[in-house]
């Protein structure tokens, strides 16, 4: 009958490029119930439905990481030679480009600088990073002046989280960390690893149901039951969709930034325009975020600035504790660099750092311990002597195919 849709055949195309890309969910799945690395691989999936001929992505490994970034570039080159695809990959991870470019174009404030050929020039990272950043780079990762490992600042135990549709399933397992006082501590795992869904669900149960377990802070348990209370309590969140969750982009960088704790510039539920607008001033200046005043509208920022008004949002809530899941997210190796010295200066002050990131040169470059994430169960710690790449991949892989269990 005309007008009629058959879902079993929709639901099966759906599934053949789902299968493509690795996507393991049910086609009817709803795209607000599954994490920002499966939006993504949805939205590529999306695009190859289409049966193109010219396919553009736009930092499309930022929610993935390493094993699944490449199964995707390897499926670009694939396209190239056997069906004639050509690709435009926009991406700030030098190593991708590197890896599947055959033409690369480094853009620095809206002009193009140079263009390489990959059959012609030496391509190399700190050739590329010079051309983006217009200075050279000796290191990716700032130095960090350590203190003295301090107590334990916060502490979960036996943290158990239910799917917040799907009750029967777990989305974390029985995790227990720990976090001291001036301690950066990383989390990896693989896309679905529950990371995200555990730091949300410690943020005032803001993900999940039937959550249980225990939170103690400066070794005292403590309910949030909600964000207010956990913001109370000295937490702060930055989430991974700055512009889903984050940022109110159409908001100005100052009412963006004093969001978060606006009882710090109000009295009796009347915002001090004044006060509001120095406090605002002096997280641009301390974060360096580029724009004319704080009068801004965020939309109108770039990607990297974006994430520091974000950045300066969370630090503004005045926090002793930070949960930041994928901080650096689409921003260039310059604003990467400039974040890590925000983080490096806040562990410094004491503060205490919970970073999740799929990109394990990150978590290695900046963190003082490692915990690795696989299917909600914490399978195992590392120190920053202990880490590297391969233990971190091999211990996933293990526990992948049951041969370790947490």
């Amino acid at each position: 009958m005309a007008g009629v849709i058959n879902w079993d055949l929709t639901n099966q195309q759906a599934a053949k490029f789902m299968k493509i890309v690795g996507l393991k969910e049910n086609p009817r799945a709803l795209i607000k119930d599954i994490g920002m690395g499966k939006q993504q691989l949805v939205e590529i999936a999306k695009a190859l439905a289409k049966d193109v001929k010219l396919l553009i992505l736009d930092e499309p490994t930022s929610s993935l990481n390493e094993s699944d970034a490449k199964k995707l570039l390897d499926l670009l080159i694939e396209f190239k030679n056997e069906h004639g695809i050509t690709s435009i990959l926009i991406s700030h991870k030098l190593n991708e480009i590197e890896y599947c470019a055959d033409r690369i174009t480094i853009i620095r404030d809206g002009k193009s600088i140079e263009t390489l050929d990959k059959s012609v020039d030496e391509i190399t990272e700190p050739r590329i990073i010079k051309g983006m950043v217009g200075r050279e780079m000796t290191s990716r990762f700032p130095e960090r002046k350590r203190i003295g490992r301090g107590d334990i600042a916060f502490e979960i135990r036996d943290w158990t989280v239910y799917h917040p549709l799907y009750a029967e399933k777990k989305v974390v397992d029985d995790v227990s960390l720990t976090i001291h006082h001036g301690e950066v501590v990383g989390v990896a795992g693989l896309i679905g690893a529950g990371r995200t869904e555990l730091s949300m669900s410690v943020f005032g149960r803001s993900y999940g149901q039937k959550i249980s377990g225990t939170v103690l802070i400066d070794g005292k348990p403590v309910r949030l039951l909600n964000i207010p209370q956990a913001i109370q309590h000295g937490l702060s969140y930055v989430t991974e969709d700055r512009k889903g969750n984050g940022l109110v982009t159409s908001n100005s960088i100052k009412h963006n930034i004093t969001l978060s704790r606006i009882e710090f510039v109000s009295k009796r539920g009347i915002i001090d325009q004044d006060l509001e607008g120095i406090r605002a001033r002096e997280q641009k200046e301390q974060l360096d975020i580029k724009a004319p005043t704080v009068e801004q509208l965020v939309e109108n920022l770039s990607g990297g600035n974006q994430q520091k008004v974000l950045l300066g949002k969370c630090i503004f809530a005045k926090p002793d504790i930070l949960l930041m899941d994928e901080p650096t997210r689409g921003v260039d190796v310059g604003a990467k660099y400039e974040i890590y010295q925000i983080i490096n200066q806040l562990a410094s002050e004491g503060k205490a750092v919970l970073m999740i990131s799929s990109e394990l040169p990150e978590l290695l470059g900046m963190c003082d311990r490692i915990y690795v994430m696989n299917e909600s169960k914490m399978i195992a710690e590392f120190s920053r002597e202990n880490a590297t790449q391969e233990a971190i991949m091999g211990c996933i892989l293990q526990a992948s195919k049951g041969e370790i269990s947490a």
